[in-house]
């Protein structure tokens, strides 16, 4: 499984509950598993991140913007300076 399915059982749990209490109880285990399956089936195609993996990329860009707007203040120092010349 990919790193989608690890986030999937809480997800599902959640999905799972809320039908649970639409469905009757007489409902057979055998529907309940395929309903489940068939859930995992669509959030495995989901294109979505974890929210670790969203908060890494999240600190990656801030690092980057960081180095940029470093990168951007010399040039202009630099740019300056050729000006003056």
């Amino acid at each position: 499984m990919n790193d989608k399915m690890n986030m999937a059982p809480d997800l599902l749990q959640r999905i799972m509950d809320t039908a649970k209490a639409a469905l009757p109880d007489s409902i057979s285990e055998d529907v309940r598993n395929n309903v489940r399956a068939a859930i995992q089936d669509v959030i495995s195609d989901l294109d979505v991140v974890t929210k670790q993996e969203l908060e890494l990329q999240k600190a990656v860009l801030a690092k980057t913007r960081a180095k940029v707007d470093a990168m951007e203040k010399i040039v202009a120092e630099l740019e300056k300076k050729l000006a003056e010349k």
